[in-house]
């Protein structure tokens, strides 16, 4: 590779060239793993100290020089470095638009202009698929899903009867859409199945990781509002309405009808009671759990979730507990010997 030449990736970020800017860069990289002919990011000064002893060729940050390598200036280093990220992204090829031979395609199934549908997938009837979407193999469509353009739908991944898939959806392996939601009611000493005949609805520019199930909803549609990233191992139950440009980590677990508002993060394994809603903007930390309403805007932590600055005093008095014991403990012989000696006065009326 023969790489980007460091003024080249000044321009492609905005950025202003410190030192020489003809070095060639052919590859990004952390300060601990750099090599000769890398480009690192310091987001401030502690790190910028650390990379001027790397191995990289060069610093991408807000301000500093150091002798020796290029430093690219500008205004915010990590939205940059993304940029950057970008340019030695690996160049993949496009599958080639058309269906494989080995697909089923039902009746009346519309594809787009440049779709692929890779080998072995099943299209269900009535299924839509918007302009240049790639099905990867093994992909099962049921009947009257609606896909729009270019969404990619990675191998192994079941998109139930209804769902419907806006435009630039990225859903990755082995994600369910759409099962059933998990409802029963008890009857005659058992459990009998609720019906769940809704949807589920998935807006614009959302990204889903692998492993994540999304339940339809018992009427209406289960809705994951525009530009939400879901990560791996999500489980979404039925009639969830997630809005727009939410984060949902990795082993989240959500259950039925909860409402959570835009802007919002739950971090990994926090789980969410059902009815809850979660306002605009609220942050619920790893591991919390939400059994009650969270105002927007708040950050959440803990088992029950509370505000963060509670859970952590909280935290730090149960931290104390074993002293606390300790000191009980000692009171109570204390306590003890006084009435044994209080008795052998005579003072038992005392």
């Amino acid at each position: 590779m023969t790489g980007i030449r460091v003024h080249e990736l000044a321009e492609i970020v905005g950025g202003s060239v410190e030192g020489p800017d003809d070095i060639p860069i052919t590859g990004a990289a952390s300060i601990t793993d750099a090599v000769q002919g890398d480009i690192v990011l310091a987001e401030n000064g502690r790190y910028f100290d650390s990379a001027i002893r790397c191995s990289a060729s060069a610093i991408l940050a807000e301000s500093g020089t150091c002798e020796g390598k290029s430093v690219i200036h500008v205004n915010n280093p990590r939205k940059a470095f993304v940029e950057i990220l970008k340019a030695f992204e690996p160049v993949s090829t496009a599958p080639k638009a058309g269906i494989d031979p080995s697909c089923r395609v039902g009746d009346r199934a519309t594809v787009g202009e440049g779709v692929s549908v890779g080998y072995g997938s099943f299209i269900g009837d009535d299924v839509s698929i918007g302009d240049g979407t790639v099905i990867q193999p093994l992909v099962f469509l049921g009947d009257g899903v609606s896909i729009g353009a270019g969404c990619i739908i990675h191998p192994n991944v079941t998109i139930y009867p209804g769902c419907v898939l806006g435009s630039n959806v990225i859903v990755h392996a082995g994600t369910v859409i759409g099962s059933d939601g998990f409802g029963y009611i008890p009857v005659d000493g058992g459990l009998s199945k609720v019906p769940q005949i809704g949807n589920v609805v998935i807006e614009d520019d959302v990204e889903i990781g692998s492993c994540t199930t999304i339940d339809r909803a018992k009427t209406g549609s289960t809705r994951i509002g525009r530009g939400t990233k879901i990560d791996n191992l999500v489980q979404i139950a039925h009639n969830v309405k997630i809005g727009k440009s939410s984060v949902i980590v990795a082993q989240v677990g959500i259950a039925g009808s909860v409402e959570i508002g835009n802007g919002a993060t739950l971090a990994g394994q926090a789980g969410v009671k059902n009815h809850v809603k979660i306002g605009d903007g609220a942050a619920v930390a790893g591991q919390a759990g939400v059994f009650g309403d969270l105002q927007p805007g708040g950050m959440y932590s803990g088992y029950p979730a509370r505000p963060h600055k509670d859970a952590l005093r909280a935290q730090a008095a149960q931290l104390r507990l074993p002293e606390l014991q300790k000191t009980v403990e000692m009171l109570k012989k204390e306590v003890e010997q006084l009435t044994r000696r209080l008795a052998q006065l005579g003072g038992e009326d005392i």
